[in-house]
């Protein structure tokens, strides 16, 4: 909206007065102009600033990338998002996925973004993936393998078999529940070899070591 005084016939009444305000004029000086009481000119200050206010929110939302925008909603509504995009957008969105993940360096939105490239499980993705199980944030590393778990490529497998020698105890469950569903002879053995120093590991890993172990040597017979 055009607010300024060359528009004055489309401005609602209080425009007039926040207009008025805008040329230094006090409350009691456009009081006495509009032959208002100052409290009904304080009162048409509030509301004209107010819609302006919401107007520039708007004007900023509109300008923002869809990955900003993406990245300021919570989990359930970046699910929403992502599930209300017809088959044009999703591609335009895995575009900007794929660029922005190139150049992110906050670990915190680095790793929403990674989050989203497993929710949309799209193996393209995997050569930007693999290389961050390298990374030095532990966390970024740990939802990396996550989105790896959720892709299921075979593609992956050595660089799960690797994440299961990480630092980060969920990473090593992580990894072991996605060779479960894409491991070989070889994930078994290391499997086999890890889950045997048990005394040194968490619970909850030892359980998702057993349970790919149970399952891999099922798949063999």
């Amino acid at each position: 909206m055009n607010i300024s005084w060359d528009n004055i016939d489309n401005l609602e009444d209080y425009y007039i007065t926040y207009l008025l305000y805008k040329e230094s004029k006090t409350v009691s000086q456009i009081s006495k102009i509009r032959n208002l009481s100052t409290s009904e000119i304080n009162d048409q200050l509030i509301k004209a600033k107010l819609e302006i206010k919401a107007m520039l929110k708007d004007k900023v939302e509109l300008s923002k990338d869809t990955i900003d925008k993406f990245l300021g909603l919570n989990k359930s509504e970046r699910l929403d998002f992502m599930n209300s995009l017809n088959a044009e957008r999703v591609v335009d969105f895995k575009r900007k996925l794929y660029k922005r993940i190139l150049t992110e360096r906050n670990a915190e939105d680095l790793m929403i973004l990674i989050w989203a490239t497993g929710e949309l499980k799209d193996d393209r993705f995997l050569q930007l993936l693999h290389p961050l199980t390298g990374h030095r944030h532990s966390d970024v590393r740990r939802i990396t393998y996550s989105a790896l778990r959720k892709i299921e490529s075979p593609k992956s497998r050595e660089y799960l078999q690797r994440g299961l020698y990480d630092t980060n105890a969920q990473t090593r469950q992580y990894c072991a529940k996605a060779l479960a569903k894409i491991g070989n002879t070889n994930s078994l053995k290391m499997l086999r070899q890890l889950k045997s120093k048990k005394q040194f590991e968490k619970d909850y890993v030892l359980r998702a070591y057993e349970e790919a172990i149970d399952i891999l040597e099922k798949s063999k017979n």
